[in-house]
């Protein structure tokens, strides 16, 4: 993070000293970093503080949350919240105090209440989240030690968790609530920790500036002298900023040369009230605004204040509206027209002007909000205050956000329009205001539609319909390949408007009255139901050493380090991949031939400028000849042929992150041989782009024949887009070389790959290379074969260049260059009777294999598991494999089984609808039955689906719930909900010879320490391979120590995936354990009194080896078929949709699954959960998508690519496992449940199909059944409801 020019801890004497506390101890800077160095940055890299974690870099994902204390400059009183450390530079904390998640509690000191609740509620999986869930909740508890369940699930809209399902975090945060049931609220005395050892009170300077070699960064303490600092710096490119929020948007934005800080300009601050308006400074922070507007809309005049501040919170998040203000975010506007900013289209509709200062002269001018964006140069010139003004009842203020998702998100389209109508005639007595963002760069006002209602009623059906026709008219929304199309925000905007007039003049017909409502989402809430019994693993404690996962150093049910933290390690390089593809064409322009490059011609590094200490780039490095290929058609770096844009060309290598980031932007990649890429499936059909196809058709039965008997057949598709992993950590490798070996730290699923790779493109042998693999911050497959390559770079360059390597890949650049779930086709034929009992399945399935063909052998999972829940005796399966140019996708979560579940739901659900059945009925009809033999010919001796349909059909009340649908359906045109039911037969396999497991007493004190060859990501290995020996051996479960995995003491472990290595190690551990007291068992004979420490010290006296490894799995029973065993689960998924925008809610799920034992309960309900909501994003609001002409990955964010959120879960989850079902065939008689539950997300796709299919009748009186396609996206949902202008009426 050095400044250019500068050495590394270089300190500048011409610069005002930065100094800032972090958990009490003071800090002080020089101006020796660069000024875009975030606080992330220090906290981490410099303050070695590593509870605070790093992933999106963009305020997106909550997980770098610190809290803040710092001096309120009106008040002169100490203020605290939380902010997201990642987007605020470091510079700004002058005069901070700033609490991580060490500050709070430790291990050492004692966990602090909220680290201590998470833990208790089974909030933390992988653990990565969790010191940002903590901090937020910290610095939420600052501001309101009180405060209620609902502002507790309001704080957490900008948290992502990808593990847990959110619902055991939520009841954790919100057992602080003063109306929750537990009622126990934070004490005072935990809040305030570590502040100024001194007074408590914040120390910055009055005034800052910090000369960095070429760039200035100030920090004025008045208007004037902010002026005075921006006319001397005429000419250069300055950055005023606040929050710094926008840089988590327009990262591209820069470089500058001034950077000016606004927070102590206390002018900046005033909130000011006169007899006709109110103004608010341009210093508020949104946070600040929205509570302002709450303390003031009860003032005459002012009602229409908490229809904006209602507006105002669907922005960000709670995190980024704390941090930025509102004038930073209408500046955003001014700059980037395109930008939605929901600040300026609110203010915009209710006429707000704002009050600039001309650095020239001093004078402050007010302006029309509007005029920022059409009239006003805003160089030399600052935002100073926003006027609101008084208004009369007779003003109405509606506005609307949609999104992709329910919070955190950029609108689709938002609109605010602000209508003055004598509320007896529904007349509209003045032009109206009707503004809209996300339609276009240039559209504010729909002008000509403001026009037509001037003075018109709005109960007139022909107004109504005029302004409904004259505003699709005007609307030309742009066309984006990452934007929803045109033709919804065209529809959506229309339908705004309806929405609004119908809220105004009230529906004539009760179906239409829920129309203007937008679909309320009351507290969240959850039911876990499993039985109890003696001699279970779980008896043990659950959380052996509670709080654990929520100091951030030591994550999770689990003790170890995060990879990158190495004794004796104090720098290493840091690495940047640089990768071909459109990427390098935005940095380097003018050397690219074009960003469709398929041949890569010349690949070299320029220096602009002083490069600060940059290591290397060259062809040793780059090239992909040789020993440097990984692994069997992976090549490792790109040295001819591009396979697809964002592939690795090179590695920059450097003493910081940030000189290895600049270092990239100058790399030139120039191209030869330019063509368009291949991206879909449809393409790669129509042009025929096919690997060798390895898998045969698999047949069962005679298909042709049954068909033709069949007396009813129809036809249909399936599809499903690519989906991204999405885990918390990014792909990280630590690289330390010695004289004879190198040790490699890695966040990979098997040390062994890892191992192997390093070993092939350095050429040391395996003995001679060391592979660590602590806890990783999740996986879901991401970090199986795509952590590979990057652990081989490391490898490549330490080996050469001598010294300690960490390649850290940030986001974008993961999810350019990483493989993802591959995309899905399928073409179905389907033959039944009358009845709906289906007889024969035909299907072709295309899978895109991106551009090699590795990922076979997932494609082949859709063959085996094709039949799901269903007995149909007569099948044909054609897998065909394409071949794009796309990163070679990968395994995620149920690879085959999800696609699968989509694909056989879609025939069933399509049966239903062509006979006009309920498709519950039709499903019950053809579930199997104990005894039948499935697709791949397994005998289902111990199927327990019929039982659990049943049984949840009794304990979901499913057929008064489905009676409630059709009603509500009946009563209600613009609001439609759905039911169905979904079964889930998951076919499980103990894959490779199991997981070696070294357990270790030592005789000194009786602790024990285990090393096993599985890997930690979150599902809860480690704690049942600890519960397994502490209930083995007798003793307590916080006597053993789960060890990071470690190749030396557990070679040849094969890769943890599928869900079933916390089984094959927990058999291991039983066998180390067994072993132990076998040895043991004579002098406990001879000594039946003695404790156990006792007992091992005699044995070790006596020369017992008190040390055992073993290495087993289950074997597969005799007969037919590739599974050990199968998983059973059914869930039914209730959904509510609004037809007019397409956004919807999952009201309720109820789960029953036959889980056989759990070695874990608790830990088991939290997969099916964490599981069941990743499924839901897959299917409902993630998607990848490319460039059409380059290639490139768009959706390479957290701005564009959208995993659920807190408040994308069921309303009312509820979690049963199925009594009294042991596993013949399981370790300790369990199952696994990892994967099935995202399967049966696929029930909220199809319920919310149903819904927009009941609408689509209603409005088109068409009742056939629409293809399926994942994602189901609010726009496809509302395109597919049929909405057209001639039904929008009152």
């Amino acid at each position: 993070m050095p400044v250019k020019g500068y050495s590394n801890g270089q300190r500048n004497n011409a610069c005002t000293p930065v100094r800032f506390f972090i958990n009490g101890k003071q800090h002080t800077v020089h101006g020796e970093y660069d000024p875009t160095t975030s606080l992330n940055d220090y906290i981490r890299d410099t303050a070695g503080l590593r509870g605070t974690k790093v992933m999106c870099r963009e305020g997106g994902c909550g997980c770098c949350a610190v809290t803040v204390t710092l001096n309120d400059v009106t008040s002169g009183q100490n203020s605290s919240f939380s902010i997201n450390s990642c987007l605020c530079p470091l510079y700004s904390a002058d005069g901070w105090q700033i609490t991580t998640v060490e500050g709070i509690g430790s291990r050492k000191d004692g966990y602090h209440p909220i680290q201590d609740r998470i833990a208790r509620f089974n909030g933390s999986q992988c653990g990565y989240c969790t010191p940002g869930m903590v901090m937020n909740m910290y610095g939420l508890l600052h501001e309101n030690p009180t405060p209620t369940q609902q502002n507790v699930e309001d704080q957490f809209d900008g948290n992502i968790c990808r593990c847990t399902g959110y619902r055991p975090i939520l009841d954790a945060m919100k057992s602080f609530a003063a109306d929750s049931n537990s009622q126990q609220c934070i004490d005072i005395e935990d809040l305030n920790k570590n502040l100024c050892p001194r007074t408590g009170m914040t120390c910055g300077a009055n005034g800052l500036q910090l000369c960095l070699g070429e760039q200035s960064w100030y920090r004025p303490e008045t208007l004037k002298d902010m002026a005075g600092i921006i006319m001397e710096n005429q000419g250069k490119k300055a950055r005023l900023l606040y929050g710094n929020t926008a840089s988590g948007v327009y990262k591209d934005d820069g470089p500058f040369d001034v950077y000016i800080d606004l927070h102590h300009i206390k002018d900046l601050y005033q909130i000011q009230v006169t007899d006709t308006s109110m103004q608010f400074g341009s210093n508020l922070s949104l946070s600040k605004l929205i509570d302002t507007l709450d303390l003031k809309k009860s003032e005459k005049g002012y009602a229409y204040f908490s229809a904006i501040a209602n507006h105002l919170r669907k922005i960000g998040n709670v995190l980024l509206r704390n941090a930025g203000s509102w004038a930073g975010n209408v500046m955003i506007k001014q700059a980037h027209p395109e930008f939605p900013s929901d600040v300026f289209t609110i203010m915009e509709a209710v006429g707000a002007h704002i009050a600039v200062v001309d650095c020239a002269d001093g004078v402050v001018k007010s302006y029309p909000l509007l005029s920022l964006i059409t009239e006003i140069d805003m160089r030399n010139k600052l935002i100073v205050s926003l006027e609101l003004f008084k208004q009369d009842e007779k003003y109405k203020l509606i506005s609307y956000k949609v999104m992709p998702r329910s919070q955190n998100a950029h609108a689709y389209v938002n609109a605010g329009f602000q209508i003055q109508m004598d509320a007896w005639k529904f007349k509209v007595l003045k032009k109206p205001s009707l503004v809209f963002g996300g339609i276009n760069r240039d559209l504010i006002h729909a002008n000509k539609t403001e026009a037509l209602l001037n003075g018109k009623t709005l109960t007139d059906g022909v107004v109504l319909r005029s302004a409904l026709d004259c505003l699709a008219s005007e609307l030309e929304p742009s066309d984006d390949h990452v934007l929803a199309s045109a033709q919804y925000r065209r529809n959506l905007a229309v339908n705004l408007l309806y929405k609004c007039i119908l809220e105004l003049c009230g529906a004539k017909h009760q179906t239409r009255v829920s129309g203007p409502l937008s679909i309320e989402r009351p507290l969240s809430s959850g039911v876990q139901e499993f039985q109890e019994k003696k001699g279970r693993l779980a008896t043990q404690a659950a959380h052996a050493e509670i709080g654990v996962s929520c100091t951030g150093i030591r994550r999770g049910r689990v003790r170890q380090r995060h990879p990158i933290l190495l004794p004796g390690v104090v720098r290493c390089l840091r690495c940047d991949v640089t990768g071909a593809g459109h990427d390098s064409e935005r940095r380097c322009v003018e050397c690219l031939a074009s960003a469709r490059g398929r041949g890569l011609r010349q690949c070299q590094g320029h220096h602009g400028g002083q490069q600060p200490r940059t290591v290397s780039f060259n062809d040793s490095l780059c090239s992909g000849r040789g020993d440097h290929s990984f692994p069997e058609s992976h090549v490792l770096f790109c040295s001819g042929k591009v396979l697809f844009a964002g592939q690795p060309v090179g590695l920059i290598l450097a003493e910081t992150q940030t000189a290895a980031d600049e270092a990239a932007k100058k790399v030139d990649i120039t191209y030869s041989d330019v063509s368009t890429p291949i991206l879909t499936l449809d393409e790669a059909i129509e042009k025929e782009s096919f690997w060798a196809n390895p898998l045969a058709e698999h047949r069962l039965g005679d298909p042709e024949t049954a068909m033709k008997k069949c007396s009813k057949t129809l036809r249909g598709t399936t599809r499903c887009g690519s989906n991204y992993h999405f885990y918390m950590e990014n792909q990280v490798t630590v690289c330390v070389p010695s004289e004879e070996r190198l040790d490699v730290y890695s966040s990979t699923q098997s040390s062994e790959l890892t191992q192997g790779a390093v070993s092939m493109v350095t050429g040391l042998p395996m003995n001679n290379i060391i592979v660590t693999v602590p806890r990783l911050g999740g996986s879901f497959g991401g970090k199986a074969l795509c952590s590979i390559p990057v652990a081989a770079a490391a490898g490549v360059a330490a080996y050469k260049t001598k010294k300690p390597v960490r390649i850290s890949v940030n986001m974008s650049t993961n999810m350019k260059m990483s493989g993802k779930r591959f995309p899905m086709l399928a073409n179905y034929d389907v033959g039944f009777d009358e009845a709906g009992r289906v007889n024969v399945v035909s299907v072709d399935v295309y899978c895109d294999g991106g551009c090699s063909p590795n990922s076979a052998l997932f494609f082949n999972e859709i063959m085996m598991t094709l039949d799901q829940g269903y007995h149909i005796p007569n099948w044909r399966i054609k897998v065909i494999a394409c071949k794009t140019d796309t990163p070679t996708n990968t395994s995620m979560r149920a690879p085959g089984p999800f696609p699968a579940g989509l694909i056989i739901e879609s025939v069933l659900e399509h049966v239903a609808k062509h006979l006009s059945r309920n498709a519950l009925e039709i499903k019950e009809l053809n579930l199997y039955k104990v005894g039948q033999t499935d697709l791949r010919g397994h005998e289902l001796t111990y199927c327990t689906l019929r039982k659990l349909w049943t049984d949840l059909q009794q304990w979901g009340d499913v057929a008064r719930r489905q009676n409630e649908v059709n009603s509500f359906n009946k009563a209600n045109q613009w609001k439609k909900r759905g039911l169905t039911m979904t079964p889930v037969k998951y076919g499980f396999v103990y894959m490779g010879p199991g997981h070696t497991v070294d357990v270790a007493i030592y005789a000194r004190d009786g602790t024990v320490t285990v090393v096993q060859g599985g890997v930690e990501m979150g599902q809860g290995l480690f704690t049942k391979v600890a519960q397994a020996v502490a209930m083995t051996l007798g003793i307590p479960v916080s006597k053993v120590k789960v060890l990071p995995n470690q190749s030396h003491t557990t070679a040849n472990s094969f890769l943890t995936g599928g869900s079933t290595a916390s089984e094959t190690s927990v058999m291991s551990a039983l066998k180390c354990c067994e072993i132990l007291k076998e040895r043991m068992a004579p002098i406990r004979e001879a000594n039946p009194e003695s404790d156990w420490e006792a007992l091992v010290k005699a044995c070790d006296l006596a020369g017992i080896e008190l040390t055992a490894k073993h290495k087993s799995a289950p074997k597969k029973k005799e007969g037919p078929g590739e599974f050990h065993y199968f998983t059973y689960c059914v869930g039914v998924t209730e959904v509510e949709l609004d037809v007019l925008t397409g956004e919807n809610q999952v009201r309720r799920v109820d789960i029953l699954f036959d889980c056989g034992e759990s070695l874990n309960p608790t830990i088991d309900i939290g997969q099916i959960e964490g599981a069941y909501v990743m499924g839901l994003g897959n299917l409902l609001t993630e998607n990848i998508i490319y460039d059409p002409e380059t290639g490139a990955v768009l959706t390479d964010g957290t701005w564009e690519y959208k995993p659920p959120t807190t408040k994308d879960i069921p309303v009312d989850i509820r979690i049963k496992m199925l009594p009294d079902a042991p596993n013949p065939y399981g370790v300790k008689a369990s199952k696994a449940t990892g994967e099935p539950p995202i399967v049966l997300a696929t029930g909220a796709l199809f319920a919310l199909k149903q819904a927009m299919e009941a609408a689509r009748f209603d409005l088109t009186s068409n009742k056939e059944f629409q293809p399926t396609v994942a994602p189901y996206t609010v726009e496809r949902l509302m395109l597919g409801c049929g909405v057209h202008v001639d039904k929008l009426v009152l």
